[in-house]
């Protein structure tokens, strides 16, 4: 088909105007180049001198003024300092989503329905913390314009106290310390899910076994007698079919719930004697080691001993359980505390 362009005298059936096209064709791409590298060269500079502006469309918990500034927006705070004190009360995004959505809980589009990989991007994210992280994704091809996570291929540009924050850097810092300390224990025990939905499995992944090291899984048995019981065993115990594994002994269910209501009822009758080892960790680098210790000096506080599992209390404050084959249990705090019990069935 033939086509005339008038203004520039070229038709496309014509080897001379087939050649100007190309030529044409090549000058624009490199305009475009050239209007791309000045308008990334303008960004950068701005970047470098820690002026930004940003889309708040998809972030939660603030708006943009006029100049591009991050403004807190008061109604969704809330629901950004819930999100951050959840995960450190031993939640995960998991269970936080679906808190949040049987509450009804909106979203930065007005809607109920959450993702647990948006509540972790935003456990992750600096700006809550008042910093700003500049260039994280770049434009790969001027063309298309694909763009990329910028892995330190280019240069980023981090700003602190860029705006107000909703998070103090403090609990910030303490979540990325919770994140670090949850995937080193999902690799030690060799699992992949730090709390399968507690609510109706409050342990999962929080007994571990005295032998391997593998976490425990719970088994449904039913007694001669007809009765249904809960059961724990290694995972490892008959990983292979057929093949016995790791033979460490199984443990009731019971028998957990009673550990850990003895273990912490036996913190808080003997508080004082854990206040010097709660005081110094206060004072320690590490400030989710601080965090737990002001946390268990405020949970023991005037306590009065525990009569029946609560879910939610044993998260913000059991580590673990280990089951060792003579009957021996080790309960584990968040706090680095550690109480032994003897199954009263051996």
């Amino acid at each position: 088909m033939e086509v005339v362009l008038e203004k520039e005298n070229i038709n496309t059936l014509d080897a001379k105007g087939e050649v100007l096209l190309t030529i044409l064709s090549s000058l624009a791409q490199d305009e475009s180049r050239s209007i791309s590298e000045n308008c990334t060269w303008g960004i950068r500079r701005r970047f470098e001198t820690g002026k930004h502006k940003m889309s708040t469309k998809r972030f939660l918990g603030y708006d943009a003024d006029e100049t591009g500034k991050l403004v807190i927006n008061r109604l969704q705070k809330p629901i950004v300092v819930r999100l951050y004190q959840e995960f450190l009360d031993g939640k995960t995004t998991d269970y936080i989503k679906r808190i949040f959505e049987k509450e009804g809980i909106k979203n930065w589009d007005g809607g109920t329905k959450w993702q647990a990989t948006t509540l972790m991007s935003m456990l992750e994210n600096e700006k809550y913390k008042g910093d700003a992280l500049l260039q994280k994704s770049y434009t790969v091809d001027f063309l298309t314009k694909k763009r990329t996570q910028n892995k330190g291929e280019i240069q980023m540009f981090y700003v602190e106290d860029d705006h107000d924050a909703i998070i103090s850097k403090r609990i910030w810092e303490c979540v990325q310390l919770e994140i670090k300390r949850r995937k080193k224990y999902l690799e030690e025990h060799g699992t992949n899910s730090y709390s399968h939905r507690p609510e109706s499995n409050p342990f999962a992944s929080k007994i571990i076994c005295g032998d391997c090291s593998k976490v425990f899984a719970r088994k449904g048995w039913r007694s001669s007698t007809g009765v249904d019981r809960k059961v724990w065993q290694c995972s490892e115990r008959y990983k292979v079919k057929g093949v016995m594994g790791c033979a460490n002994r199984h443990v009731e269910e019971e028998t957990l719930i009673k550990a850990y209501l003895m273990a912490w009822n036996a913190l808080v009758e003997n508080r004082e004697d854990f206040m010097e080892q709660w005081t110094e960790q206060l004072q320690s680098e590490n400030l989710l080691e601080g965090y737990r210790a002001e946390k268990f000096i405020e949970y023991t506080d005037g306590a009065e001993p525990l009569t029946q599992m609560d879910t939610d209390f044993m998260l913000k404050t059991l580590d673990h359980i280990k089951v060792f084959e003579d009957g021996t249990l080790l309960v584990v705090f968040l706090d680095g505390t550690e109480i032994e019990c003897k199954d009263e069935e051996e």
